[in-house]
């Protein structure tokens, strides 16, 4: 497989969010906040998503991203600013999720967003999102691909081996419990964290040729290249790896991406609960 240019990490997030906006705007609609709400995005990354969060709930309400790192605050400071006259006061800051600076009972929901699974104390992380929630407010925990994706229609097996390969080099992060078993066990985290009225609801994203430029951005840039590229090559076998190359690889004269029959199919399951009211 050819070795692409590295590019920053805030770069791939912001591809696969501007591949999932569609149905992310729908999914908050479907949330139903609260004009006016106050709510906390818990890894905000690039701050797209609570940029859309904040337009979802108008001028009157506000919205607090947060993240680990100042270099991601501060990208998205640059990509989506601050406060707009039609919607949320939006602010971004530096803050841990496990041991947020907040006060208590502040909140009337929290969003966290493909990042609960990379939180190595869940139960932390979930009760101090928690303890910043209003009585009976809401907790939103929206994870890609708790279900596997399909990228590669017609090779189910190629694609089943990259994703077992995916999960084992996600081990190395994650530890015991794969990044895919975190997702998965959603439900029960939140439980024990204290919390009720959990629920799940499953979006199915549909992409298929011609593909606009963000999908064909997302797919090719962020799945075929970084998360399928060299860092899997010691966990394939020898087929395994020039099949991938002569699918995957934007050139090759094979490349799945420029049949005119490609789609793909990119599940996001979005588990809800509320503090005791």
């Amino acid at each position: 497989m050819t070795t692409p240019q590295p590019e920053p990490f805030t770069v791939a997030l912001e591809r696969m969010n501007r591949f999932q906006e569609p149905e992310a705007r729908a999914i908050i609609d479907d949330l139903g906040l609260a004009p006016g709400s106050r709510g906390l995005d818990v890894g905000c990354g690039v701050g797209l998503y609570a940029l859309w969060l904040a337009e979802a709930i108008g001028p009157r309400g506000r919205v607090i991203g947060v993240e680990p790192t100042a270099e991601r605050v501060e990208a998205a400071r640059g990509l989506v600013g601050g406060s707009s006259g039609s919607r949320a006061e939006l602010e971004f800051r530096v803050g841990d999720g496990t041991a947020l600076d907040l006060p208590a009972g502040g909140l009337d929901w929290v969003w966290c967003g493909d990042v609960l699974h990379h939180i190595a104390d869940t139960p932390a992380a979930l009760k101090e999102m928690a303890r910043v929630l209003r009585p009976g407010g809401l907790l939103v925990i929206k994870e890609s691909q708790a279900l596997p994706a399909m990228f590669l229609p017609g090779h189910p097996e190629l694609e089943k081996r990259i994703q077992l390969a995916e999960i084992a080099r996600g081990r190395e992060e994650a530890g015991e419990r794969s990044f895919q078993e975190r997702r998965q066990r959603t439900p029960e985290s939140l439980r024990a964290a204290g919390l009720g009225e959990i629920a799940v609801r499953t979006y199915v994203l549909s992409r298929r040729a011609p593909l606009d430029a963000a999908a064909r951005d997302y797919i090719q840039r962020v799945v075929f290249d970084r998360n399928w590229g060299p860092r899997l090559d010691a966990l394939l076998a020898p087929p395994d790896r020039a099949l991938r190359s002569a699918l995957c690889d934007a050139g090759a004269p094979g490349a799945v991406l420029a049949s005119p029959d490609y789609y793909c199919l990119y599940p996001i399951s979005v588990f809800t609960a509320r503090t005791p009211a």
